[in-house]
């Protein structure tokens, strides 16, 4: 080395020649001292490569986690966007149907409100005319009265001065009959008194006023248009006509109180009615506004968060597309990157074999030159180190142990041995990086899409399960409100043959009480024709009279039959107005089962319909949920022939590869 170290300071002449063993001892001992560049290289080709790939893994695996949870977030709120959209439809059908029952509501209140002002005004003038009517009937009643009263007073005073004797030219002048002829002086302008009895009474009253007492009346005075009539018939006949139109105004003042009663009773039935209707209607109203009004607050609510979870799902969305191209072009630039250092290190083994011998492997040469004997214990303990576990190292020393024996280069014959065998473990090396990076590939891509299939098909199970309850609930309901509605029927059958039979029993009443009105009636005119009111003067019977008239007994008979007459008027319009009761409570109560018969029939059609649309989702579903099953076992059973390939292994991939890694930094020190 002092040697070789002076020879670098040393010029020797022209003429002087060192020899060649000196120049090789000087470079072997230079080489020695130096280190292999390329050796280094591809030590830090190695070592760089290793390290790439371990960065892949942990990158991988940071992916792996963060798509799992793009894959949770993802799936989470669809199924809230689902709901989401669920409700603002639900809600939305919910204020569409609020709105048409307002509209409906307000248009029925308008009716309503119109039909009660209407009913109330009719009331109101059927009230005014009655109360006209009724004072009409006393004003003529009054005169009436009055004029059956004067007549029967005439009568009497007539019968009574012609009984004692008196001339009827005496019986007028007397001074009781005068009072009487005074009163008919007002008989006269009465409208009920005909133009020939006002003619023959205006003649009386003339010829009572006349001062000569001693002529009688022209006969016409006292005689009717046939001649045959006394004043006395002229009289009797002007009472039965008075009393026969107090009767008659009478029967029409009763009828006409009925009517009106009638009326009043249908008017106040239909306005209670109507007030009722509109009272549920206003009820209904308020309740269907604070419907809506919920409901938009809870649409206006929903539509938000709604907003809010799309608006989310896009934005990761957009993350973990962006996440998944960067990890994409990553993976991409790591991929290549490996392959320039796996090219590289090809090169540099292909191409600087014969350099790195020339330029640094002088030192063995010389070193094998001097001697061949050299101990190569070492290589071979690092080979036998290396090939514990593997056939082909164990071969590969054997092999080495043969050059070093019976070869005159050893050193390059054992180093093209553990070259080529480091290739083979290289690549031996990749081709099971390869293999596991398929098998963790294919095992997540079809892990992730098992998972996807159990989640889809855990969601189609939700949904079936939801709609089947919905199912079963609303056929429930609709069972109820079937017979709810079939009890409605019935009961509107059950009031509909009692109302047939109230109106049968109401006929024959009214038939009764009608037949007794009128039949009290006339035996009432027939008993007040034959017995005269005697109240004012009572006549004595004639002497040789065998029968008189029982007017005691008849007067009592009159009045007990006026009591049963206004008893039998007073049934007639009981039973009329019950009847009209009835009629109108039947009307209403079968007016409210009608609109109750609509509502729950419009409910049971809807609710069909909804059953009809959630039995078509349900089968979809079952059909969706049936494909994704098939999926499903498509999958497992890759998944399966995957375990089989892929970790059924006598040893696991990473032992492998760690042992791999081993044998080969052993070669390669082995081959330093």
């Amino acid at each position: 080395s002092r040697q070789c170290r002076r020879s670098e300071h040393y010029d020797p002449p022209p003429h002087f020649s060192a020899r060649p063993a000196m120049r090789v001892s000087c470079i072997a001992v230079i080489g020695a001292t130096a280190a292999n560049p390329i050796s280094k290289v591809l030590d830090l080709l190695h070592d760089l490569r290793g390290k790439v790939v371990a960065d892949g893994e942990e990158e991988q695996k940071s992916y792996e986690s963060f798509a799992k949870f793009c894959k949770a977030e993802s799936t989470q709120k669809k199924f809230e966007i689902e709901d989401g959209r669920n409700q603002v439809d639900s809600l939305t059908a919910t204020i569409e149907k609020a709105t048409a029952s307002i509209q409906e509501l307000d248009s029925k209140i308008e009716k309503l409100t119109a039909a009660v002002n209407q009913n109330e005004a009719d009331l109101s003038a059927a009230t005014e005319v009655r109360h006209k009517e009724h004072e009409d009937y006393l004003a003529n009643d009054k005169e009436l009265v009055e004029a059956i009263d004067t007549l029967q007073r005439a009568i009497a005073v007539l019968e009574k001065a012609l009984k004692k004797g008196s001339s009827l030219i005496q019986a007028v002048a007397t001074p009781e009959m005068q009072g009487v002829m005074r009163s008919l002086s007002v008989i006269i302008d009465a409208a009920s008194v005909g133009s020939e009895s006002k003619k023959k009474l205006a003649a009386l009253l003339q010829a009572q006023d006349e001062d000569s007492m001693t002529q009688a009346p022209e006969a016409a005075a006292y005689e009717t248009h046939d001649g045959s009539s006394s004043i006395l018939d002229l009289l009797g006949d002007m009472l039965d006509k008075a009393e026969g139109q107090k009767a008659d105004a009478d029967k029409a003042e009763m009828t006409s109180r009925f009517e009106f009663e009638k009326v009043k009773q249908s008017l106040t039935n239909q306005i209670a009615f109507d007030n009722k209707q509109l009272d549920a209607s206003r009820k209904g109203l308020a309740q269907q506004r604070e419907v809506k009004a919920t409901s938009e607050g809870d649409l206006e609510a929903t539509t938000k968060e709604l907003n809010e979870d799309i608006k989310y799902d896009g934005e990761t969305h957009d993350d973990c597309e962006t996440r998944a191209e960067e990890w994409d072009v990553s993976m991409k630039e790591r991929a290549q990157e490996i392959e320039a250092l796996d090219t590289a290190t090809k090169i540099i083994k292909e191409k600087t074999g014969g350099a790195e011998g020339q330029a640094y492997g002088l030192l063995q040469m010389s070193t094998a030159s001097r001697t061949t004997t050299r101990d190569y214990s070492g290589v071979l303990a690092q080979i036998k180190e290396a090939g514990v576990h593997d056939k082909q190292l164990s071969a590969l020393a054997v092999r080495v142990r043969a050059a070093l024996a019976g070869s005159a280069d050893p050193f390059s014959k054992v180093k093209g041995l553990i070259s080529e065998m480091i290739e083979k473990l290289e690549k031996k090396a990749q081709d099971e990086a390869a293999q596991h990076e398929f098998c963790e590939t294919e095992t997540k891509k079809s892990t992730d899409k098992k998972e996807d299939k159990e989640s889809e098909i855990e969601g189609l199970s939700a949904k079936i399960d939801k709609a089947e309850s919905r199912i079963a609930q609303l056929k429930e309901q609709v069972a109820d409100l079937q017979g709810e509605l079939a009890n409605i029927a019935k009961t509107n059958a059950e009031m509909t043959e009692m109302r047939s039979q109230e109106h049968a029993t109401f006929e024959v009443a009214e038939k009764d009480y009608s037949d007794g009105v009128e039949g009290v009636q006339m035996a009432l005119k027939v008993l007040r024709d034959y017995y005269a009111d005697n109240s004012f003067i009572q006549a004595p019977a004639p002497e040789t009279a065998t029968h008189s008239k029982s007017s005691s007994a008849g007067g009592s008979i009159i009045s007990i039959l006026e009591v049963a007459l206004e008893d039998f008027s007073k049934m007639l319009t009981e039973v009329r107005e019950e009847e009209t009761d009835s009629a109108d409570k039947y009307e209403q109560e079968m007016e409210e089962a009608k609109l109750d018969t609509t509502a729950k029939s419009g409910d049971v059609k809807y609710k069909t319909q909804e059953i009809g649309q959630l039995e078509k989702a349900v089968a979809e579903n079952k059909d969706s949920r049936d494909a994704v099953s098939e999926e499903l076992d498509a999958v497992l059973e890759y998944l399966s022939k995957l375990n089989d390939q892929c970790i059924a292994k006598p040893e696991p991939y990473e032992e492998r590869k760690r042992r791999r890694e081993q044998e080969m930094e052993g070669l390669k020190t082995a081959l330093d």
